[in-house]
């Protein structure tokens, strides 16, 4: 008797067990993109303005835990010399309402003497990011434009 009692006591728990897996697969299947892993991945290209001309920027944007975090590097076009490397980190956000990623700096990497960080707000079409950096002590709009390599 208690063999048999066993038994179906398994065999319902194993049942059991199976719909909770199952439901908790079809919830997981069901749950919306998270805008924001569009954004993962390295983008290479440029900005302009901030009294320097165009500069070279390289963002290398990935989820880090349950947050998404940006490296923004910026660097000398070849041919050109006309800014000192920079390098810093950014928490990543992106607004339902607007539609847009924004960018916030928050720690130096490589700090060259002088330089300020920017912030970016932009949005995705295909392969390319393109937006506005907002710089504080910057006298004009700087716009920067980069391309997914990976």
């Amino acid at each position: 008797m208690i063999k048999k009692g066993f038994y179906i006591f398994l065999i319902f728990n194993f049942l059991l067990l199976g719909c909770v897996t199952k439901n908790e697969a079809i919830q997981e299947e069901t749950k919306p993109p998270n805008p924001l892993d569009n954004l993962v991945g390295v983008w290479e290209g440029s900005y302009t303005g901030a009294n320097q001309g165009e500069t070279g920027l390289t963002l290398d944007v990935y989820k880090e835990k349950e947050k998404y975090v940006a490296v923004f590097h910026y660097y000398n076009l070849p041919g050109r010399n006309n800014v000192s490397e920079g390098k810093y980190y950014m928490d990543v956000t992106y607004s339902e309402s607007t539609g847009k990623y924004f960018l916030k700096a928050n720690e130096w990497i490589i700090h060259p003497r002088n330089y300020t960080w920017g912030d970016l707000e932009g949005n995705i079409t295909g392969n390319f990011f393109t937006g506005s950096m907002i710089v504080s002590n910057a006298s004009s709009r700087i716009s920067f434009s980069v391309v997914r390599q990976k």
